[in-house]
């Protein structure tokens, strides 16, 4: 499992004009489906008057990805779609992108819009500055007592960062962050030095 990822260093907005028409991109880093929704949800609002507000975005990393292109009452396949190749040619997620365009009187033709929301997608993607962040698996490992210094003297050993532990009347349960690529062999060292007691679940991912 990858530590590391691709996403974009800030939102960021360009302006084009294609065949007299103009379009409006802009481009944010957003760590779940739901910011992805709110992004273009807000950039639509804002450009509510324009002929067409595209988009397309890309959450998470391999088979978990959530990517889906939207567009927008352009012709199928003619423009969301092309933005959506434009994020996974430049290998990056975490990214929402939303191509405003207005009509200026000119038909751009099925290929011509293909071009267009691509060179928009591939431009704002390079203003916007293609930078590596780390990911990490927030878990939570559950031991009694008399195992918890063993557990935490682990953890640190491994960098995790331990984010909070929670108290029961039997046992205790720590809530740490570690990158992906540790969890397996940190896993396996602290169920060997708790003689198999704690217990291991996945609370989330995080991008940072």
């Amino acid at each position: 499992m990858a530590d590391q990822y691709q996403t974009v260093a800030k939102n960021y907005r360009i302006r084009n004009k294609i065949k007299k028409c103009k379009f409006i991109t802009s481009i944010a880093n957003v760590n779940t489906v739901e910011a992805a929704e709110d992004f273009i949800a807000e950039v639509s609002a804002e450009f509510a008057d324009a002929t067409h507000n595209v988009y397309a975005f890309k959450v998470g990393l391999g088979d978990q990805a959530v990517k889906r292109a939207n567009d927008d009452g352009e012709p199928a396949g003619s423009s969301g779609p092309p933005i959506l190749q434009a994020i996974e040619g430049e290998e990056i997620t975490n990214v929402a992108i939303v191509v405003t365009r207005y009509f200026g009187g000119v038909k751009h033709g099925i290929g011509g819009l293909i071009r267009a929301y691509g060179k928009c997608g591939r431009e704002v993607i390079n203003a916007a500055k293609v930078i590596q962040k780390k990911r990490y698996l927030t878990v939570g490992i559950s031991v009694p007592y008399d195992d918890l210094g063993q557990v935490i003297n682990d953890l640190e050993g491994y960098s995790a960062q331990i984010k909070d532990t929670v108290y029961s009347n039997q046992a205790a349960e720590v809530i740490a962050a570690l990158q992906p690529s540790i969890i397996k062999k940190c896993k396996e060292e602290i169920s060997e030095a708790t003689g198999g007691r704690a217990q291991f679940k996945k609370i989330k991912e995080n991008f940072e």
